[in-house]
């Protein structure tokens, strides 16, 4: 851990794939994640998290989209590392599924352009740029993410020192 609380004041260019495998190697999640300052000073993040592009013709299974249990985060602000967090997941995985069942329900039913992301509480289905034919209609490509709220809680968990 000392290794990488070294990366603090670093920039995020520092964080290389040998780091991010070794926490995957372990069952953990590495996201670099950056937050922005509101007016009145609270940190909030300014982006979801992606986590894998949806196949609409073979949807990733829940197991295999959650594959663990945990996140270590690399919070950075204007590209400066300033933050590591790990944070567990496992007691939030009931409603993840539950999101989760939501947007493969409509998925399987042919509403995939219809997913809205008030469909879901921290797990949506975010739209990409590019469009996709699926069952004769054009909808946008979309990818499972977690919602910028989930990780605002993640980010109001951090412990200030």
């Amino acid at each position: 851990m000392d290794e990488l609380e070294d990366l603090i004041g670093k920039s995020i260019d520092v964080i290389d794939k040998d780091i991010t495998d070794a926490l995957d190697s372990i069952n953990i999640k590495a996201a670099i994640l950056e937050y922005k300052y509101k007016n009145c000073g609270v940190r909030y993040p300014s982006t979801s998290l992606k986590l894998m592009d949806i196949d609409y013709n073979n949807v990733i299974s829940f197991k295999d989209l959650f594959n663990f249990d945990r996140i270590f985060i690399f919070w950075h602000y204007k590209g400066t590392i300033t933050d590591l967090e790990v944070f567990d997941i496992s007691s939030d995985k009931n409603l993840l599924k539950k999101d989760y069942e939501v947007i493969v329900s409509k998925i399987n039913n042919g509403e995939a352009h219809n997913i809205r992301a008030g469909d879901t509480k921290l797990l949506a289905a975010e739209r990409l740029n590019d469009e996709v034919f699926l069952n004769g209609k054009k909808v946008n490509r979309r990818a499972f993410v977690l919602k910028k709220y989930y990780l605002q809680k993640i980010l109001n968990e951090l412990k200030l020192y």
